[in-house]
């Protein structure tokens, strides 16, 4: 009834219901089936795209039926075959679609652009009101209103029959408008006021019975006649007594209506019917010259005024029919009155039965067959279960250099160990191991050996907690191997695995503990018993027995092998340092130990919280080494300034520049003429002053306590580390001090930066000074250069992260400079992202880098922060799990088949709270990373699992890399995981602003800074560093963050590469190879959908403001999900007035909500690539995740819907096979053409 109350045939609805209820379809997807099959011709009035095309601002009118049914369920859930193959008939029609699918979406977009402009003002609200609701309510008032101008015509009321007069014209105009309304239902116009033009014949005795009996059929046959004659009559007995009944008799009342109603007709006529000896009555009632109602009731009376009140009854009842006049009436008139209507609602509904009667058959029909199918589907589902199928392709098989099962940690027999144990025998006799051995004999750590192999025997759970530089992270994996070689332990089985937390410990730490095996050939080299595995490279033999890795290698392994079989010791080294990866494993590795008695677990630590670990592990032992560290001297910034004579000027990029602070104020000017103007006015403010130093500072000079006042503590002093370098040359305290310098800075920029301000200062360019950068980017080759001694007389300057406080120990280091500074990953819960934000280091973190100067003699630490800000860090860093978030936590639990997010992170050393897991796993729903009712991962979700990075920014880099522009979305992922690059000094906002707005581009923040980027990367290509600098000075850019975007970019398209999106021979996506041209039209379309795709639902419609004055920059108003926001100052659509959607990188609140990072997009993209699409047929809207609407003509609105299946079908079929080639795919072709010409 729902799709015959459309006007559509027969045949198409029965066409319909088979193509789509046998897949699985409901009602909706038999309305998407015509509106895709049917051509414009075929479809009803307001369904067809002709209609858009004669009247594209008007609203077409079509048949709805009187009440909205309700849609039903579907009969079943959609298969997968449903999923995959979209409701279009195959073959002709398909081809035809594909054809015609982008001619009428891009005619209709620019329809809908003009109208959308002409109809901003209407809200959604009234869009959806039900007009036929609101017609009915009108005419009731009219006839009230009707009823109240007659009564003051009769009183001669001139006054009231003119408000009542008038309040009928303004319903009747109301009413007419609503009749012209797309969804108004035609049944319920207002039809007596049509039908009393047409003058009736008068009706015959026999006639007036088919009056009553409206679904009768007229009986003319003699016969039937006769037979009708020879039935007895219905006499029936109407009196009533006064008592039982006070009111109007049904004549009078009858008389009163016609008066009240139909002012100008004269009185209703009785004429009374003698039947035998009873009585009936006609009655006549003329409403119009042209309109004449006339009824005879069958029933006869036994009196002839019971006669006139029954007549009078049923002509009321035609009258007046739906309303509930018959209360008005006496009991025995009353029940008649209902006794009519009850055998007219039986007449209809025993009428709809007859009519539906072939739709009914139709209906049993397909569900027989239906029934059928899926008999047939589970008689296959059982058969194919039998069948083992193969695994599929997962991310890690497909880094084939990186995969773990590289490395042959199989189960041994005890035979198989024999070879082994020869050859450590035989390295044990060679001349370098005994030489290394007495180095090794002079550790801290080698004294407790014993101890260590002897708990480690009878426990299957330690602790080692030993000070930086006692050699736990060589010598205890050391210890275990030379124990499970000679002196053959219990099990046969020798497969150690150690983690450590960064790329640079895992290769050095293995290359060490290579040498001291004797072993010729380094890690991984023939008859080598130690090998490394990173990111990228692997390094193992098959005599390998210990193999260092970074702890991401042993969680991808778990993946695989979840209760590490062939692993019979795990090392987990620096465990204290609590990143979210070592947190993670720790989880699992308690799971196992429940599970595998013959594993065993070792956990290394500094001194911090050593028995937090051991009571994780049910109170295993703790052992503690001691460190071998001499004392060091400390000097904080204050006594750096001070012996240096570094003197702060007041124009350097390192001065506190907020202490000269602009104030606005308001100045009143009184004029000639007497009037007040107001005006604004910035006057400079000086904010701080020496009485704002500690006391404890007056003992130094003037010149260091102004540089300790006006210095900017949260940015580092390159200048002053240069000086500091040149001083330990020329003060006779340190001149003669031969030794390592090792600096602390916060990430590669920093270290990019000093390097190259080292490399051109002519003071470092003498053969004294040899300059190391140590960071997990860099090549092996250019690391192993940190541990080597320098020559007699030279000074090695080695600028290092944090790996350098516990991960590794540089041996010949005696100065160490700590900036204070680390990189610590931080949840923003504006953006729901995470980023890596550079922030003060701990007391402990401090405390480690100061240790790093006293491994060989007394040293010495430069720390470039006051004692007083020292004394105000945290004692320990916050551990990551309770500060990130967790989406990429719940990918991996879900990757490794551990339950349910929820449940195993409760288990966490420090659980985080559950609403946060709840959020990460929303997300995660959101963007179709896992199944909506259980905690599955999609094809989409398996790749995100193995991406390091926020699933938001992998899920954008995997569409880049689908779409063809990997090269440009890694740069934009780049920006969203780092600091923008644009810089606003203060005192020079305006100029920034300026130069920011040459830059802009496609009003998006994200495209500017690309457009940004790519100058600065043609400035430094052809011009080098001075042009670089130039360029980044004039546009007020940070050099530092364009060097950490470029690293973080390049990381990416690496990550993408190795699982298999983008082949070693293709481009990296829109001509990436040349960087120094400005992106086309038709690129930058295809950028900003790929953004939508990862950043969607952030967006929001702009709400235009038309200014007065062309002059006055109005702010940019966003009306989002949860409210309404404004555009921050520092975008560059700060001020944009327009129709559309903007999408937006984070939500933040100060005084107000305001959205950064913001990029202005068109519908497509979010019809496209955001969330769940529904069709409301009835209204026309096409509606995104029940808040976003468009609207569109039902085909329109149908074929997008069909896009996003045919989207959705492409991508899954990539995303379980990424090696896919989809150059020659005609949807993608058709989709990404469409977007590239909207």
């Amino acid at each position: 009834m729902a799709l015959q109350a459309f006007s559509f045939k027969t045949k198409d609805i029965e066409d319909a219901m088979t193509n789509t209820l046998l897949h699985g379809g409901d009602l909706h997807s038999a309305l998407d089936w015509l509106c895709l099959n049917l051509s414009d011709d075929a479809l009803p009035e307001g369904f067809s795209q002709e209609f858009e095309e004669q009247q594209p601002l008007s609203r077409p009118k079509f048949q709805s039926p009187q009440i909205q049914a309700t849609i039903s369920p579907p009969l079943q859930s959609k298969t997968k075959k449903q999923e995959e193959d979209p409701m279009i008939k195959p073959k002709k029609e398909e081809k035809n679609l594909e054809v015609n699918m982008k001619e009428w979406i891009l005619r209709y977009a620019e329809q809908q652009n003009e109208e959308e402009k002409s109809e901003t003002s209407k809200s959604l609200e009234e869009e959806k009101f039900d007009p036929n609701e609101r017609y009915l309510h009108l005419a009731a008032k009219l006839l009230d209103a009707k009823e109240q101008a007659a009564t003051f015509k009769l009183e001669k009321n001139k006054q009231g029959q003119k408000e009542a007069q008038e309040k009928i014209r303004k319903f009747q105009r109301e009413m007419e408008t609503l009749e012209d309304h797309p969804v108004f239902n035609p049944a319920i116009k207002i039809s007596h006021q049509q039908n009393e033009r047409k003058k009736p014949p008068v009706a015959t005795e026999g006639e007036s019975a088919l009056n009553f009996n409206l679904f009768e059929k007229s009986t003319a046959a003699t016969e039937e006649e006769k037979e009708k004659k020879k039935e007895p009559h219905d006499v029936r007995n109407f009196d009533y007594t006064a008592r039982s009944w006070t009111g109007k008799s049904p004549k009078q009342f009858l008389i009163d209506w016609v008066r009240k109603n139909l002012p100008k007709s004269p009185n209703p006529s009785f004429e009374k019917v003698a039947v035998g000896r009873y009585w009936k009555c006609r009655v006549r009632v003329i409403k119009s010259e042209d309109d004449v109602l006339v009824v005879c009731p069958t029933i006869l009376t036994e009196d002839g005024m019971q006669a006139q009140h029954l007549g009078a009854t049923l002509a009321l009842y035609r009258l007046v029919k739906g309303q509930s006049v018959h209360q008005l009436l006496p009991p025995t008139y009353r029940d008649v009155w209902l006794e009519w209507s009850d055998a007219e609602k039986r007449k209809e509904q025993l009428n709809k039965m007859e009519t539906n009667k072939p739709r009914d058959l139709f209906i049993a029909k397909l569900l027989n067959k239906l029934k059928q199918q899926q008999q047939q589907q589970q008689q296959q589902s059982e058969n194919t279960r039998e069948t083992s199928e193969d695994p599929e392709e997962s991310w890690e098989n497909l880094v084939s250099d990186e995969d773990f099962s590289a490395l042959s940690l199989e189960s041994e027999k005890a035979e198989d160990l024999e070879p082994v144990r020869n050859l450590f025998r035989k390295l044990q006799s060679t001349p370098k191991y005994q030489r290394l051995l007495k180095e090794r004999q002079q550790l801290p750590v080698f004294k407790h050996r014993n101890s260590i192999v002897e708990t480690l025997r009878r426990h299957r759970a330690v602790v080692v907690a030993g000070e930086t530089g006692s050699g736990k992270s060589t010598q205890v994996p050391h210890f275990l191997l030379e124990d499970l070689l000679l002196n053959e332990w219990q099990t046969s089985r020798c497969s150690i695995v150690c983690t450590q937390p960064r790329r640079v410990s895992a290769v050095s730490l293995a290359t060490r503990v290579c040498e001291e095996l004797g072993c010729e050939n380094g890690p991984g080299g023939k008859n080598s018993l130690c090998g490394y595995q990173i990111r990228m490279e692997s390094r193992v033999s098959e005599s390998t027995r210990l193999l260092y890795c970074t702890t991401g290698v042993l969680l991808r392994k778990l993946q695989e092998d979840g209760l590490l079989t062939n692993v019979s010791h795990v090392i987990v080294d620096e465990v204290h340092e609590r990143s979210v990866q070592s947190d993670f494993l720790l989880i699992i590795l308690k799971e196992i130990l429940q599970k595998r008695s013959d594993l065993h677990l070792i956990l290394m630590s500094a001194t911090v919280d050593s028995e937090k670990f051991s009571s994780y592990f049910i109170h295993c032992p703790i052992l503690r080494i001691s460190g071998r560290n001499y004392p060091v001297e400390v000097f904080h910034l204050e006594d750096i300034i001070e012996e240096t004579g570094f003197v702060l000027e007041k124009d350097s990029e390192y001065c506190q520049k907020f202490l000269e602070e602009e104030e606005e104020i308001t100045v009143n000017v009184t004029s000639k003429a007497g009037g007040i103007q107001k005006y604004q006015e910035y006057i400079p403010v000086q904010t701080g002053t020496s009485d704002d130093l500690n006391p404890f500072y007056q003992k130094y000079s003037n010149r260091t306590q102004h540089a300790i006042l006006y210095m900017n503590p949260h940015k580092i002093n390159l200048d002053l580390i240069l000086e500091l370098l040149t001083y330990l040359d020329r003060s006779p305290q340190f001149k003669n001090v031969e030794g390592a310098v090792l600096i602390f800075l916060p990430g590669l920029a920093h270290i990019q930066q000093l390097y190259d301000l080292l490399s051109t200062d002519r003071r470092f360019f003498s053969e004294r000074y040899k300059v190391i950068a140590l960071h997990s980017i860099l090549s092996t080759q250019d690391q192993a250069a940190a541990f080597t001694l320098p020559p007699q007389g030279v000074r090695k300057i080695v600028l290092a992260t944090n790996i350098a406080e516990t991960g590794i120990t540089i041996p010949d280091v005696v100065f160490v400079i700590d900036t204070g500074r680390t990189k610590e990953n931080k949840y923003h819960e504006s953006s729901q992202m995470s980023s890596l934000v550079e922030t003060f280091v701990s007391k402990a973190s401090a405390l480690q880098r100061q240790g790093r100067a006293g491994r060989v003699r007394g040293g010495f630490c430069f720390r470039m922060y006051t004692r007083e800000r020292f004394e105000g860090f945290m004692d320990y860093s916050v551990p990551e799990i309770l500060r990130v978030p967790l989406e990429e936590l719940c990918l991996h639990i879900m990757k490794c088949n551990l339950g349910s997010p929820e449940d195993f992170l409760s288990k966490a050393l420090d659980p985080p709270q559950l609403q946060v897991i709840s959020n990460a796993m929303n997300l995660l729903r959101k963007i179709g990373a896992c199944e909506l009712n259980e905690p599955k991962l999609t094809p989409l979700g398996q790749h995100l699992a193995a991406l390091p990075v926020n699933v938001k920014i992998g899920k954008m880099l995997i569409f880049g890399a689908i779409f063809g522009c990997l090269d440009p979305v890694a740069t934009l992922a780049a920006v969203m995981t780092e600091k923008s690059p644009f810089t606003t000094p203060i005192g020079r906002k305006d100029e920034a602003d300026l130069a920011k707005s040459a830059l802009a581009m496609a009003d998006s923040d994200h495209l500017t800074i690309y457009n940004a980027y790519l100058g600065w990367k043609k400035a430094r290509q052809e011009g080098g560093y001075r042009s670089e600098i130039a360029y980044c000075r004039r546009n007020f850019l940070n050099r530092t963050s364009l060097l950490t975007l470029e690293d973080v970019k390049q990381e990416l398209i690496k990550l993408v590469k190795a699982a298999g999106f983008l082949s070693s021979t293709t481009s990296s996506g829109l001509e990436g190879n040349r960087a120094s041209q400005t992106l086309s039209f038709q690129e930058i379309a295809l950028l900003k959908a790929v953004l939508t795709a990862g950043l969607y639902d952030n967006v929001g419609k702009i709400i235009y403001t038309k200014s007065v004055d062309v002059t006055e920059k109005l702010a940019c108003i966003v009306e989002t999900a949860q409210g309404k926001a404004q555009v921050h100052p520092s975008s560059v659509n700060r001020d944009l007035q327009t129709y559309g959607w903007l999408l937006y990188q984070e939500k933040i609140r100060y005084a107000r909500v305001y959205l950064r990072e913001t990029t202005l997009i068109t519908p497509f993209p979010v019809l496209l690539f955001g969330g769940d699409i529904e069709v409301q047929h009835r209204e026309r809207l096409l509606s995104v995740d029940g808040w976003i609407y468009f609207q569109a003509p039902v085909k329109i609105a149908v074929i997008f819907k069909q896009l996003r299946i045919l989207i959705d079908s492409v991508l899954r079929k990539k995303l379980e096979n990424p090696k896919m080639s989809l150059e020659n795919d005609k949807i993608l072709q058709i989709i990404t053409e469409l977007i590239k010409t909207e």
